[in-house]
């Protein structure tokens, strides 16, 4: 059988710029010039007041485990189980999907806190996650 790749994002006109930070190893936000809200998911409207104008906020890259799951069973074929998803509330607000990278058996806990790491791939580095000392 032959390798199945990743997948990998698809930036667009919106998107493009957050992609292309996580290829610098930085973590950046959409933050509205009219309101100042962080938005994230990345796009064109602010979901607070509806401007189209924002610009780029770098994020510190700490935040908390909001939630987590460990996954067990085989989801995509360019995944290998177990791995744990973890949903991080963002010292800026937005809360991130991200894979932790712990060694196997690593207690998760809620709460906890955690920092922005990265794993680059041959198309985009993406953000993962480690628990703080």
């Amino acid at each position: 059988m032959a390798d199945i790749p990743t997948p990998f994002p698809q930036p667009d006109r919106d998107t493009a710029k957050f992609w292309e930070a996580q290829n610098e190893h930085r973590l950046v936000f959409q933050k509205c010039s009219q309101c100042g809200s962080i938005r994230y998911l990345v796009g064109p409207l602010c979901p607070e007041c509806h401007s189209f104008e924002h610009e780029w906020a770098e994020s510190s890259g700490r935040g908390t485990i909001y939630s987590f799951t460990t996954v067990r069973h085989q989801t995509h074929p360019a995944f290998v189980p177990p791995y744990t998803v973890l949903l991080v509330e963002m010292e800026e607000g937005p809360r991130l999907v991200a894979q932790l990278r712990a060694p196997e058996g690593t207690e998760v806990v809620i709460g906890a806190a955690v920092h922005v790491e990265w794993e680059d791939h041959e198309k985009q580095s993406l953000p993962v996650f480690e628990l703080d000392e």
